[in-house]
């Protein structure tokens, strides 16, 4: 798995890179401008994934987002934003972008989602997209993103991590992942006890 991470805070993407690089199967480049991305990826060099950060030199608004899409040596782009009006947000997914990422998750949360995301999945802040009658009923869990509420739902119908994986199209180790910061959200110690908070408090 290769990701481009492009951003002007370089404090951040050095950390970012630290944590990915904990997994052996990830290579992580970095650049600080979007011409600096643009020429890596002039170079031919695949990526899974290419991070963006809405507001770094070059990127112009959504501009930059079009430019690196269309490089076809790129599977799948991301933006990244401290601060990124909603309708930019919305724009970008529109456009193709399979995620918009808050700067201020956890680190640890923040490596989870790009590892989701360079492997096909999709992730946008709840406060871009609207809040669903049945996540206002369930306000216990509103400090789970969509995908952890969907894994926890199956978690609660007894499917195990290696068939929830199947059945959302993702790896067995990712649904791992989603599963220990969910436990940790809600402050219990297993997925079993998960599960018996999402059928207490109606969930599922």
């Amino acid at each position: 798995m290769r990701i481009l991470l492009a951003d002007d805070h370089l404090l951040l993407i050095e950390m970012i890179a630290t944590y990915l690089a904990q997994d052996e199967t990830v290579t992580v480049d970095k650049v600080g401008t979007l011409p600096a991305a643009l020429q890596l990826l002039a170079t031919g060099k695949f990526y899974d994934l290419v991070v963006l950060d809405y507001q770094m030199p070059g990127m112009n608004g959504l501009s930059g987002l079009k430019q690196v899409m269309a490089a076809e040596n790129v599977q799948h782009v991301a933006v990244m934003s401290g601060q990124i009006p909603k309708t930019e947000a919305r724009e970008a997914f529109r456009l193709g972008a399979v995620g918009v990422i808050a700067k201020s998750v956890s680190a640890n949360y923040f490596v989870q989602t790009l590892k989701y995301l360079a492997m096909g999945g999709k992730h946008m802040p709840e406060e871009f997209t609207g809040t669903d009658p049945e996540e206002e009923e369930n306000p216990y869990f509103d400090t789970l993103s969509r995908r952890e509420r969907e894994i926890l739902r199956e978690i609660a119908t007894g499917k195990t991590n290696k068939l929830i994986a199947y059945e959302l199209g993702i790896r067995e180790t990712t649904v791992k992942q989603f599963v220990t910061l969910i436990n940790k959200k809600l402050n219990v110690q297993n997925r079993t006890q998960a599960a018996l908070l999402a059928r207490d408090y109606g969930l599922v």
